[in-house]
């Protein structure tokens, strides 16, 4: 039998867009200005205004997560990364800032045998049950009989 894949989006933060948008914006602008001084020079500045967003698009749009049969499949940009469900140890709520493919600053933190990954899905508490069902591998999608009491795995998320 095989399990239904799941897909989650990230999440973006509002406050994320403009720091994007911020050195594409001030190199168009300096390109106009430019422009009136020297064409060839305004011409170039706008260009590598057009470039760095592409760029910046490229490696951060499509950002999703996947949950398989047997793994986590990260989706950030051109970046793909595969965690196999058996390797994951741990998965708890942070807020950290380091670059990841996350488009949000409410993160989860996936710590598994090849280090850590930070993630960002909309439906954070969701994603974290779903996962850590399947990493236990008593997941079965939706066609499932709502689990009992005790049979139900606690998500533990820890507010930092």
């Amino acid at each position: 039998m095989t399990v239904k894949t799941s897909r989650f989006a990230s999440r973006l933060d509002k406050g994320l867009l403009p720091i994007l948008l911020f050195f594409p914006l001030i190199l168009c602008l300096i390109g106009v200005w430019a422009f009136f001084q020297s064409p060839w020079i305004g011409v170039v500045a706008v260009l590598l205004a057009v470039v760095q967003a592409v760029v910046s698009l490229v490696y951060i749009w499509p950002c999703y997560y996947q949950l398989t049969d047997t793994q986590l499949e990260v989706r950030c940009g051109l970046t793909r990364v595969c965690l196999p469900y058996k390797d994951i140890h741990r998965v708890d709520a942070c807020n950290a800032s380091i670059p990841s493919p996350a488009l949000s600053l409410r993160r989860l933190v996936i710590e598994s045998n090849q280090g850590f990954l930070l993630v960002s899905p909309v439906n954070r508490n969701k994603f974290q049950q779903e996962l850590s069902l399947r990493m236990h591998g008593r997941f079965v999608g939706d066609t499932h009989e709502p689990m009992t009491e005790s049979e139900g795995l606690e998500v533990e998320i820890s507010r930092e």
